[in-house]
């Protein structure tokens, strides 16, 4: 492909950027749900988005913050209200506030919990979206929370990938500590794959704006591989778009996922990896069918409670879907790498 083509393509084909989008023109299918979290947010709300990984959750985000001046915070390496504090300094500095940032900064290194609570006094007003936001919940998160919608007009929006997120904000989990936040506006709102009809409109307007021959094969083809998921389609239109031939972008897609899922992967335990395994090798299953096929792979017994422990919290991460027919993978690509190994 001729350099001054590519370069072009790349300019203007936002559809299928790989990064997180920033506006809604170029984030596909996303009026109805972005105006649902903006009437929200204004009517003083706190919206919580929940699904799986990949499915556009932080390009959401990051159009709401744009749009409402708000601060975005990037949750996934925050394990402290210390760092909590400083990447919401970082994420304020852009902004131009009229604010002290220096003395609050060494306000939260001396004493955090004071520290963050005096700064998000003083962005009163302000909307604060928080990505990833199951790596933050904790005691002083909620009780960070709690203090903060009695003492000023902050708004949240939050994401996240696990199910319990919404009884933990709402203030319907178990224990005080949950309790602090029971009665506060924190609404649900499930983000989910696309369907196979809207991932083929997907990638047939994608290669429209980007000027890319797709055939009706290749787009079939990459919808019942991709399974919906927006982030694996995203990467297998922009492959496409640097001029890389069908197969070639999948196998390009696959290399990507497999650093991604290997790391995903190093976060769980050997019970659920064994569950994930098992799942792949069929496409959708029995709590008994699955135990029995773990069981079989691993060459070991699993109690009833360990089993059925582990099996829960892949349902919590989105990892693993359960309906009426039973245990299914939701991700294809964990499959095609799992499989492979």
């Amino acid at each position: 492909m001729d350099k001054a083509i590519l370069v072009t393509n790349m300019a203007i084909c936002k559809i299928f950027d790989p990064y997180p989008k920033s506006t809604r023109e170029d984030f596909f299918d996303s009026e109805e749900i972005l105006n649902e979290v903006e009437k929200l947010v204004q009517g003083k709300f706190w919206p919580l988005l929940i699904g799986p990984k990949r499915t556009g959750k932080t390009s959401i985000l990051k159009i709401v913050a744009n749009e409402l001046n708000g601060i975005y915070v990037d949750a996934t390496n925050i394990r402290s209200i210390k760092q909590f504090g400083e990447e919401l300094i970082e994420s304020s500095v852009s902004l131009r506030l009229s604010l002290d940032l220096k003395v609050l900064r060494i306000e939260i290194q001396k004493t955090p919990l004071k520290g963050v609570r005096s700064l998000l006094k003083k962005l009163d007003h302000k909307i604060i979206l928080v990505d990833e936001v199951q790596n933050v919940v904790s005691p002083w998160f909620l009780t960070l929370l709690s203090n903060v919608y009695n003492e000023s007009e902050i708004r949240f929006v939050f994401t996240g990938s696990m199910i319990g997120l919404s009884k933990a904000l709402s203030g319907e989990g178990k224990g005080k500590v949950s309790s602090v936040l029971k009665g506060k506006p924190i609404l649900s709102i499930e983000i989910y794959p696309f369907s196979e009809e809207l991932g083929r409109r997907f990638l047939k307007i994608g290669s429209e704006r980007c000027g890319i021959k797709l055939s009706e094969d290749e787009i079939e083809e990459s919808v019942t591989t991709y399974r919906g998921i927006q982030g694996w389609l995203t990467y297998y239109g922009s492959f496409r778009n640097l001029g890389y031939s069908h197969n070639k972008a999948k196998d390009m897609v696959k290399k990507v996922a497999e650093g991604v899922i290997k790391e995903e992967l190093g976060r769980l335990s050997d019970t659920q990896r064994a569950i994930l395994r098992s799942l792949c090798l069929v496409e959708e299953v029995s709590w008994k069918e699955l135990k029995n096929l773990t069981e079989g792979l691993t060459k070991r017994e699993f109690k009833d409670w360990v089993f059925n422990h582990a099996l829960k919290q892949l349902v919590n991460a989105r990892l693993v879907k359960k309906d009426v027919n039973g245990y299914r993978i939701i991700d294809p690509m964990y499959k095609l790498i799992l499989n492979e190994k």
